[in-house]
């Protein structure tokens, strides 16, 4: 997705944004209970995801977890326009940089909705759209987020693959990759939507 997410449209998310640093509980923050079941789960099952946490903990750096209905975009094509976030695209991660590139707050946005729709057209169990949840979040937050709250700079960018380089080889799949394996979530072997149940089940 070429635009980003520039701003939160929802009074909630502007008061995540807004609370003092002493009274963060946690790194990661989201109102949607479907998004902090699935943070609970890796959590549990990672201790890599565990660490990494822990470390950003005592920064005060954080990453609001946000639904794509919970924010605005804009466009460069079109003077930076604010629109709806695209809603063909599942998810986004978003530094919100200060001028010297410093970087406190990463904006992680999840299409719920499309995903919950896909896997509804799929007649999913419960259990596959969990895990592709997860998938997709570990993705976002561990392997985009995370690096740039550790490292609290714009340098701290973990890229996704470039032309011809291998998914495997590339530091997000890398990253995403031994998240996964700690999760029981198979290994991710290409850049795509090619590895989550919406795409490998058969339509009935």
């Amino acid at each position: 997705m070429s635009r980003l997410p520039i701003c939160l449209s929802l009074a909630f998310a502007f008061s995540l944004l807004a609370q003092p640093a002493h009274a963060q509980r946690s790194p990661l923050e989201t109102a949607n209970a479907v998004v902090q079941a699935s943070l609970d789960r890796i959590a549990k099952g990672s201790p890599s995801w565990r660490a990494a946490l822990e470390a950003i903990r005592g920064t005060a750096r954080r990453a609001i977890v946000v639904t794509s209905d919970q924010v605005l975009v804009a466009d460069p094509a079109t003077a930076g326009r604010l629109d709806r976030f695209d809603d063909t695209v599942l998810a986004e991660v978003a530094p919100v940089p200060r001028p010297d590139s410093r970087v406190d707050v990463v904006l992680v946005v999840i299409n719920l909705a499309l995903l919950e729709e896909s896997h509804r057209k799929a007649r999913s169990v419960l259990s596959e759209f969990e895990a592709d949840l997860d998938r997709i979040l570990v993705h976002e937050i561990y392997s985009h987020a995370v690096p740039y709250l550790l490292a609290g700079h714009l340098s701290g960018r973990c890229p996704d693959p470039a032309a011809g380089e291998r998914a495997t080889d590339a530091c997000s799949i890398r990253r995403e990759n031994a998240v996964r394996a700690e999760l029981g979530l198979g290994r991710r072997t290409s850049y795509g939507l090619d590895d989550l149940n919406i795409t490998r089940r058969p339509r009935r």
